[in-house]
């Protein structure tokens, strides 16, 4: 909804993202809380929406998930993103937003000349 609106997407606080990242340390490493991957400098560290920011989700510890990027992406693909496309058709249709579809302005097709012989036989092409 608020992506239809235009709101910009609002991020955890440090205070929040150290908790969550504290929530999934072991043994003083980080681990992806979905795959349990452990986490660095070359897997990344993602600070994700449970639900999604446009859908309401508020930045807070209990709408915060720590993941690897791989993770991440795939939840933002198969997720977060068909159901933030879902919310904006509602929207749209609910509310009668359609986009205005201009017509092309082109020159129109001439139109063909009046046939004049219509039963008339044809003539063999002769070739020179």
């Amino acid at each position: 909804m608020s992506s239809l609106l235009g709101h910009r997407r609002r991020e955890f606080p440090q205070s929040v993202r150290k908790a969550a990242l504290k929530r999934c340390t072991r043994n003083s490493k980080a681990y992806c809380e979905t795959c349990d991957a452990e986490l660095g400098e070359r897997t990344g560290i993602i600070f994700e929406h449970v639900t999604p920011d446009g859908l309401g989700g508020e930045p807070t510890l209990e709408n915060c998930k720590v993941h690897c990027k791989t993770c991440a992406d795939i939840k933002t693909h198969t997720e977060d993103n068909p159901r933030m496309r879902k919310a904006d058709r509602t929207i749209k249709a609910r509310f009668g937003l359609k986009p205005v579809r201009a017509k092309i302005q082109s020159k129109p097709f001439s139109k063909a000349p009046p046939q004049r012989k219509a039963s008339a036989p044809t003539m063999k092409w002769r070739g020179f």
